[in-house]
């Protein structure tokens, strides 16, 4: 799973410049540009699926599931919307988030596969021509989360209550979008339910740029996982290929944006847009 932030508090100050600096710009053909309502947006609209429809009729949730295969297939994924996640626990999580990425470098600087979590700044990320991402970057482990959580970060002091609940909400979540994922394919809705568990949250910091347009926060990919439940906020930055062209994935209110990552492109013969 991961979350985007656009944290205007940050206290490190490696993007505290009036422009960007050159080993940030990327080159014309790789540069996202001033628009990014582009006319794909037009033709392309990334689906939503409201899943509290699921719960009125059979009809209806035959119809979800139909429409969550089909944008699997054309799309790579979907945005889930009424989805029972409580909007004060997502409020909260990226509040804790925030005041994480606003301390002071050395108290976020601390990597080693056996402390459960790592932190990366701007510096650590380049392209194979050295130009560095507008992004920081910080990962911990969450499963068992029982066990995980004891390495968390100490700081802030409500890190941990705050992270598991939230991991908690997103476990429920997954599994019960995984479940109709195998109604779709004609599975028993609890075939995935033993690799169902929520192995890693990854939060992206985007600190404010003075020329958006000359730089990137990520480089296209495709995720290796299952699944990947995105929380985008108020940031419209992602972007989705669809027939060869990029196109904005509109970042609705208290909306997750579901991703099919590779394993289950591979599980499910769906046809995964970079």
């Amino acid at each position: 799973m991961a979350l985007l932030l656009d944290n205007n508090n940050n206290a490190s100050r490696w993007f505290d410049v009036d422009a960007v600096p050159e080993d940030y710009k990327f080159p014309q053909e790789f540069r996202p540009g001033n628009n990014f309502e582009t006319e794909n947006n037009k033709q392309y609209s990334f689906p939503v699926i409201d899943l509290s429809k699921l719960d009125h009729s059979s009809e209806e949730k035959e119809e979800s599931i139909k429409k969550i295969l089909k944008s699997c297939q054309e799309f790579g994924g979907f945005q889930v919307i009424n989805h029972g996640f409580s909007e004060e626990v997502i409020k909260e999580t990226i509040s804790v988030l925030k005041e994480f990425f606003s301390q002071p470098v050395e108290e976020k600087v601390y990597k080693g596969k056996e402390n459960g979590w790592v932190y990366l700044s701007s510096t650590d990320y380049a392209n194979d021509d050295g130009v560095h991402l507008w992004r920081e970057n910080f990962k911990l482990s969450s499963h068992p989360l029982e066990d995980c959580m004891q390495r968390w970060p100490e700081k802030p002091s409500r890190f941990r209550e705050v992270m598991a609940t939230y991991l908690l909400g997103i476990r429920r979540l997954s599994s019960r979008i995984l479940e109709l994922i195998c109604e779709g394919l004609g599975l028993e809705a609890d075939y995935l339910k033993d690799i169902n568990e929520v192995q890693l949250l990854s939060a992206n910091n985007y600190p404010p740029c003075p020329d958006p347009s000359l730089t990137l926060g990520l480089l296209k990919h495709t995720d290796p996982s299952f699944i990947t439940l995105l929380y985008q906020g108020n940031i419209s930055g992602l972007q989705v290929m669809k027939d060869g062209e990029w196109f904005t994935v509109e970042a609705l209110s208290n909306a997750f944006v579901v991703n099919i990552g590779n394993q289950l492109e591979v599980c499910s013969n769906f046809n995964n847009n970079p």
